[in-house]
Protein backbone atom coordinates (compact mmCIF):
# COMPACT_ATOMS: atom_id res chain seq x y z
CA UNK A 1 0.00 0.00 0.00
CA UNK A 2 1.11 3.28 -0.90
CA UNK A 3 1.44 6.59 0.95
CA UNK A 4 -0.22 9.75 -0.71
CA UNK A 5 2.22 12.22 -0.69
CA UNK A 6 1.02 15.81 -0.22
CA UNK A 7 2.70 18.77 -2.45
CA UNK A 8 4.05 20.00 0.76
CA UNK A 9 5.73 17.10 2.48
CA UNK A 10 9.05 16.51 3.56
CA UNK A 11 9.54 12.83 4.29
CA UNK A 12 12.05 12.72 7.47
CA UNK A 13 14.96 10.85 5.79
CA UNK A 14 15.38 14.20 4.23
CA UNK A 15 15.23 16.31 6.95
CA UNK A 16 18.04 13.89 8.40
CA UNK A 17 19.94 13.89 4.96
CA UNK A 18 19.57 18.28 5.55
CA UNK A 19 20.64 17.95 9.21
CA UNK A 20 23.89 15.71 8.85
CA UNK A 21 25.04 17.58 5.68
CA UNK A 22 24.67 21.02 8.19
CA UNK A 23 26.28 19.32 11.13
CA UNK A 24 28.99 17.74 9.12
CA UNK A 25 30.26 21.46 8.04
CA UNK A 26 31.22 22.33 11.98
CA UNK A 27 35.01 22.61 12.30
CA UNK A 28 35.49 20.38 14.80
CA UNK A 29 32.54 17.56 14.34
CA UNK A 30 35.00 14.57 12.93
CA UNK A 31 31.77 12.25 11.69
CA UNK A 32 28.39 11.41 12.93
CA UNK A 33 27.65 7.56 14.28
CA UNK A 34 24.53 5.56 15.39
CA UNK A 35 24.80 3.13 18.24
CA UNK A 36 23.74 -0.23 17.11
CA UNK A 37 21.40 -0.15 20.58
CA UNK A 38 19.90 3.14 18.57
CA UNK A 39 19.61 1.49 15.89
CA UNK A 40 17.69 -1.50 17.22
CA UNK A 41 15.30 0.98 19.36
CA UNK A 42 14.84 2.98 16.27
CA UNK A 43 12.80 -0.60 15.10
CA UNK A 44 10.65 -0.78 17.78
CA UNK A 45 9.88 2.94 17.90
CA UNK A 46 9.56 4.11 14.27
CA UNK A 47 11.47 7.04 13.40
CA UNK A 48 14.19 8.62 10.94
CA UNK A 49 17.23 7.15 11.45
CA UNK A 50 20.21 8.19 9.09
CA UNK A 51 23.90 7.84 10.16
CA UNK A 52 23.58 9.36 13.41
CA UNK A 53 20.77 11.48 12.98
CA UNK A 54 17.51 10.49 14.48
CA UNK A 55 14.34 13.01 13.56
CA UNK A 56 10.97 12.64 15.21
CA UNK A 57 8.27 14.92 13.79
CA UNK A 58 5.69 16.46 16.59
CA UNK A 59 2.61 18.70 16.95
CA UNK A 60 5.63 21.57 17.66
CA UNK A 61 8.09 20.35 14.91
CA UNK A 62 11.15 18.30 14.66
CA UNK A 63 12.93 17.04 16.91
CA UNK A 64 16.27 15.76 15.21
CA UNK A 65 19.45 13.89 17.63
CA UNK A 66 22.34 14.00 16.40
CA UNK A 67 25.29 11.51 17.48
CA UNK A 68 28.62 12.64 17.07
CA UNK A 69 32.29 11.98 17.60
CA UNK A 70 34.28 15.49 18.23
CA UNK A 71 37.56 16.13 17.23
CA UNK A 72 40.71 15.78 19.96
CA UNK A 73 41.32 19.67 21.87
CA UNK A 74 37.99 21.53 20.99
CA UNK A 75 35.64 22.76 23.27
CA UNK A 76 32.89 20.72 23.31
CA UNK A 77 30.04 22.78 24.95
CA UNK A 78 31.12 25.38 22.02
CA UNK A 79 30.88 22.78 19.39
CA UNK A 80 27.42 21.61 20.75
CA UNK A 81 26.03 25.19 20.48
CA UNK A 82 27.40 26.09 16.99
CA UNK A 83 25.83 22.38 15.47
CA UNK A 84 22.45 22.93 17.46
CA UNK A 85 22.05 26.34 15.82
CA UNK A 86 23.49 25.24 12.31
CA UNK A 87 21.71 22.18 11.99
CA UNK A 88 17.85 24.44 13.41
CA UNK A 89 18.97 26.92 10.77
CA UNK A 90 19.67 24.77 8.04
CA UNK A 91 16.32 22.81 8.17
CA UNK A 92 14.13 25.38 9.04
CA UNK A 93 15.53 27.47 5.87
CA UNK A 94 15.65 24.82 3.23
CA UNK A 95 12.39 23.19 4.77
CA UNK A 96 9.93 25.80 5.58
CA UNK A 97 9.05 23.54 8.79
CA UNK A 98 9.68 24.46 12.47
CA UNK A 99 12.19 22.52 14.89
CA UNK A 100 11.36 22.15 17.44
CA UNK A 101 14.54 20.74 19.46
CA UNK A 102 18.12 19.61 18.19
CA UNK A 103 20.12 17.56 20.76
CA UNK A 104 23.42 17.02 20.23
CA UNK A 105 25.11 13.60 22.01
CA UNK A 106 28.58 13.48 21.99
CA UNK A 107 29.54 9.79 22.39
CA UNK A 108 33.50 10.38 21.72
CA UNK A 109 36.39 12.45 20.99
CA UNK A 110 39.13 11.91 19.36
CA UNK A 111 40.01 9.12 16.58
CA UNK A 112 37.04 5.99 17.05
Amino acid sequence: MSETVKPNDISNEMICSIAETAAEGIQGIDKLFMRLSDQILDVIYPSAVSNGVKVIKQEDGYHINLHVITKSGINIPDIAKKTQIKVKEAVEVMTGKQVAAVNVHVIGSGKY
